[in-house]
This record gives C-alpha cells, structure tokens and sequence, in this order.
C-alpha cells in the first residue's frame, strides 16, 4: 500500500508519530489540525514572556534501553535536549510513584512505571518535541474537520480532503459522530459506554523576582493536586510554576463559574508546601476541563480520554470502517509513551492493509 495518501486528524502526539512513521514507509500524509498550532496536549502558550506548558511536565523511561528511550531513539527524538530531574516529591501520598489518586488506579501503575526508574524534562517543553515533529510534515492549521464519509474529510471551512485512509487522532466518539457511513450499531454502543476521566484545572502562576527556590523536580499533595516548576531559573530561583488539580465530571461546572474562587483555593493548598506562595504570585492565568474541551475535543474536557480499568476497555486501532483507523490516549495507556505506542499499533495495523 506503499504511495497512498493517508488523512491524519489531530496533530497531536498521536498524530504527527503515526505521519512520521508512515511518510518514512513512502506513504502520502496530510494532517488536519483544528487550531492555530499542532500540539495538541502538548501546546505550550507565551504570557508575558513566560513560556507556559499545557499537559507536557516530564517523562519517564528515557535510560538507555527504556521503552520510550528505544521509541524515541526511532523517530529521531533521542538527541532533543532531554535533561534528568531529581525524583518526584510525594506529601501525604501512600506511594510516591503512584503520584494522584485518579480513579483508574491500574492503568496509572502501568503509566507512570518507568517514573520509578528515571525521570526527564525537554528544554522548550512540549513544543520542542511538536516542532521537532512536525517540521517536515504537511500539517494544516484552522481544519476543524465536521464530517467523514467514504475516505472523504470535510471540514468547517468548506474544504474537503480525500485520502485511501483516514486516521482519527482525536476522542473515538467524537470521530464516529461524524462519519456519515453505516457504524455497526454493536460498535458505536461500546464507544458510547465508555466513561471518560476528570479534567484538569490548572494555575499558571508568574513569580516575583527572588521569592519561590527553583526545585528540580514536581511536587505531588496529597493525592490531590501536583506543582511543576517552569524551566527557567534566575539566581535559583523560579520565575513561573503551575499548580494542577483534578476535577471529577459532576464539578466542571462550578470550576468554570468560579475560577478565581477555584484558583485561590489551590494557591492557597499549594501554600501549605511553599511558604509564601500566594504573595510571591505576581499574576496568574486558569485553564478548565472546557479549556481542554476546545483545544482537544475531548469530551467534558477530559486530561486522559477514556479512563481503562481491564483489558476490555482497550480499543484497536481498526473500526469497522476498513480504511477508518483510531490513534491516541484513548485506545491503550495515556502519556508520552502510551500515546506513542498507540501510533505505532495504528501504523503496524495500516501495514496489514
């Protein structure tokens, strides 16, 4: 099948390693991106000359032969300017590795394994590892795609693609709610049955000059909310960090009317840890699940996708539509190394063709 066209949408993580790999293998790739950057999880923003992260903060596993290490290795990704940190600091939880209590307590395991060993951050953050990738890839900006049907991609402005294969790297049941082809019913019901996990809300604080020490690693409270330190460092101290916190489905509302209620809250939980915290905060910025929700297509906004308790929760990257092929978080394990393994089950699987 070597010379087809192939349709990616999404350029997430997901999408631009299965567009890497298959561009290698000669086929053609075109990537559809709804918004003004690829990324995806990955996106980092810029406010006041601050560089802000939106999902990326470290990886485990990059010691030589560690899984991602041998991934990253293949997609010439090894020699970006990855850098050790010291291991993650755990207050109040029951086992530092296990990082926060989530509700998918089994698939977290799985995920954050390769944490116990070692743990990176990427200079640049997550749009060091997005350019790297996308840099000689077509990727097309402002696509929100509306409609599939027949290896046939339309979008909202009016144009439309065409390609032998379509791969979705965004939430399965929003992709099966635009394809126009028949779904098996028996297929669609399982997608629609699958529950999804919390949002993520987020504080992105700029710090006063000199007032909160530079830590090398990410802090985790009480398996309730985690703080990451930006990269850049002025005479050891930090210059910005942010504070995450989960929120279950039946909250999104509330975060989202109070946003400021919800962030003062949260500075003032990460004080307990910091000392000073909340006046060392020069100006900060939110996002919520619907931040999330508008970026990624996730529904409810959702920071992992579908939440993956057994083995019958994991989905293939093939549907029942021959040429419609799933990628991402959501078929197997979230996370850098989830998401890449997924890309390459969903290219192994196109190679079957």
């Amino acid at each position: 099948m070597a010379g087809r066209h192939v349709i990616i949408i999404g350029a997430g993580l997901g999408g631009l390693i299965c567009g890497r790999i298959l561009s290698r293998h000669g086929y053609d790739i075109t990537l559809l991106e709804q918004g003004t950057q690829a990324g995806g999880a990955l996106q980092t923003f810029v406010r006041e000359g601050i560089r802000f992260d939106t999902g990326f903060h470290s990886v485990g596993g990059l010691a030589p032969g560690e899984p991602l290490d041998l991934i990253l290795r293949q997609l010439d990704l090894r020699d970006l300017p990855w850098f050790p940190m010291e291991p993650d600091e755990c207050v109040g939880c029951q086992e530092p590795f296990l990082r926060l209590s989530t509700g998918w307590e089994e698939e977290r395991k799985h995920v954050l394994e390769p944490y116990r060993h070692d743990i990176w951050r990427l200079k640049g953050g997550g749009k060091t590892l997005i350019d790297a990738l996308a840099k000689d890839q077509r990727v097309l900006l402002r696509k929100k795609v509306t409609a599939i049907e027949d290896r046939t991609v339309s979008c909202a402005d009016g144009s439309s693609y065409q390609g032998d294969v379509v791969i979705s790297a965004i939430h399965p049941l929003v992709t099966l709610r635009m394809v126009r082809d028949h779904i098996r019913p028996a297929y669609l019901q399982r997608i629609e049955g699958l529950s999804n996990g919390p949002g993520a809300f987020t504080v992105y604080a700029k710090l006063r000059p000199g007032t909160i020490r530079h830590l090398r690693h990410s802090i985790f409270v009480n398996n309730d909310f985690m703080i990451h330190f930006g990269d850049e460092v002025v005479n050891g101290h930090a210059i910005s960090l942010d504070i995450v916190s989960f929120v279950q489905p039946d909250q999104v509302e509330a975060c989202c009317q109070s946003r400021q209620a919800f962030a003062e809250a949260l500075i003032r939980k990460a004080a307990q840890r910091l000392p000073g915290l909340p006046e060392a905060i020069e100006k900060y910025w939110t996002s919520t699940p619907r931040t999330w929700e508008r970026y990624t297509s996730t529904p409810g906004g959702s920071a992992y996708g579908i939440r993956k308790n057994s083995t019958a929760d994991f989905l293939a990257p093939q549907t029942p539509l021959p040429w419609l092929f799933l990628t991402g978080q959501n078929l197997g394990l979230h996370g850098i190394l989830g998401t890449s393994v997924s890309a390459i089950n969903t290219c192994n699987s196109i190679f079957l063709l």
